[in-house]
């Protein structure tokens, strides 16, 4: 039986978050478990999307939000964005084990840093989001992963009929 959503194991409300983006985090690696890289790299609409774009820019904007944004480092090249326009072509170097690894090394570190805060009210340390807090910053990863975890599902079930429950027990095993 296929686990979709794994139960926060704190009761607070950042654990409840951090939970929630994981889940969200591991609906979309699922969507190229199993893909080789060109695999994953295809499109199956007029759109430019593929799982792997999609894994790529959503792990790209977990760290512009997380280590730019809240924690105020320097990301060259990641933000200020160079080229929006190439946010979802993919490099030679995008494959699907690099993209994954990265994406869980950025996870790690969203934990580590969200976890070190005295609170969720702590604001932005980038000027640019200073408006916004680290509730904020969390509920818009949630979405915005969901968001592509559900494109990334649509787009691989066209491309081989694999459908997302079984992916995900798929990647639970691997790890």
């Amino acid at each position: 039986m296929a686990t979709l959503m794994t139960p926060p194991t704190g009761t607070d409300e950042r654990a409840a978050l951090l939970t929630f983006l994981a889940n969200q985090r591991d609906a979309l690696m699922a969507a190229v478990q199993g893909l080789t890289d060109a695999d994953a790299g295809k499109t199956s609409t007029a759109s430019a999307l593929s799982p792997l774009a999609l894994l790529r820019h959503a792990n790209r904007t977990e760290r512009r939000w997380v280590l730019a944004a809240l924690a105020g480092q320097e990301l060259p090249g990641e933000w200020p964005p160079a080229d929006w326009s190439k946010e979802f072509v993919l490099d030679p170097e995008d494959t699907v084990a690099a993209s994954i690894a990265a994406y869980r090394e950025t996870a790690r570190g969203t934990e580590e840093i969200v976890n070190a805060l005295e609170s969720l009210d702590v604001p932005c340390r980038n000027e640019q989001a200073a408006p916004f807090n680290a509730r904020w910053v969390l509920l818009h990863l949630i979405e915005e992963t969901a968001r592509h975890a559900g494109h990334a599902d649509i787009i691989r079930e066209s491309l081989d009929g694999a459908l997302a429950p079984a992916l995900i027990d798929q990647l639970n095993a691997a790890e």
